[in-house]
């Protein structure tokens, strides 16, 4: 008896487990491919004026007067010249540097406020014109607990433009369980570093077109207009001070 109540066990576990796993099926793998996404390309700046007030600084043993910043420079990669009109896409900014001994010199490029990234990053990228030297490029973010994180654009050892890209690591906290629950990055600064081989007597590097590919999808809930930051409910001049 004991043994056909088992065999009975066995061929219903094998009649209800492909239901099983089609439902962990649908769950897990359908439902992550079928996400709901608003993927977009927004350019964080363009470089055609210094509105960001920009600024570089580098490390020890830098020639004095060095380093410099130029913006409005003509010159922007052959990639852009059909994308934009003329009149919105000219110019460009450049940086230039040299120090007095070589080792891992460093320069700093950077807004005077942080750059808010939208959404969810996904990919950051920039036109850079490198003049062939064996320099390296960071991009430096921000999250939302105060960390910033390190992204290596590459190395500066080609010659004109190129688009230096990255893709954001999913470790990088972008969101919290809690409302609101979207914790976007902020763009902190460019970083150029030398390999101590390298000459460092006399350095030019330009910029053009800093983008990012993200996802600004926003999940729609019953109250979610309660979540919306951009609305400044609870400071003493807030929407409901009229109500008072």
């Amino acid at each position: 008896m004991k043994l056909r109540n088992f065999s009975l066990l066995i061929l219903v576990f094998l009649f209800l487990f492909p239901t099983f796993v089609s439902a962990q099926y649908f769950t897990d793998v359908l439902g992550k491919r079928f996400k709901m996404e608003d993927i977009r390309s927004i350019i964080l700046e363009d470089f055609e004026t210094n509105d960001k007030e920009w600024t570089v600084s580098a490390s020890r043993f830098t020639k004095e007067g060095f380093p410099q910043l130029k913006s409005g420079i003509e010159g922007i990669p052959a990639a852009l010249t059909g994308a934009y009109p003329s009149a919105e896409n000219k110019y460009i900014f450049g940086v230039r540097s040299i120090f007095t001994r070589r080792g891992y010199n460093k320069v700093w490029i950077y807004p005077s406020e942080e750059i808010v990234i939208p959404g969810r990053a996904m990919r950051l990228d920039a036109w850079v014109w490198g003049g062939n030297y064996y320099y390296n490029l960071e991009a430096h973010v921000r999250d939302y607990t105060g960390v910033v994180h390190i992204l290596p654009l590459g190395s500066l050892h080609f010659i004109g433009w190129r688009n230096l890209n990255i893709d954001i690591p999913k470790q990088i906290p972008q969101e919290m369980r809690y409302l609101p629950m979207e914790k976007p990055l902020t763009f902190v600064r460019f970083a150029i570093w030398t390999e101590p081989t390298e000459r460092v007597d006399d350095f030019v590097i330009y910029f053009d077109h800093l983008k990012i590919l993200t996802d600004v999808y926003k999940e729609r809930f019953d109250g979610d207009i309660l979540a919306d930051t951009s609305r400044d409910i609870w400071s003493s001049n807030s929407e409901t001070a009229g109500a008072e």
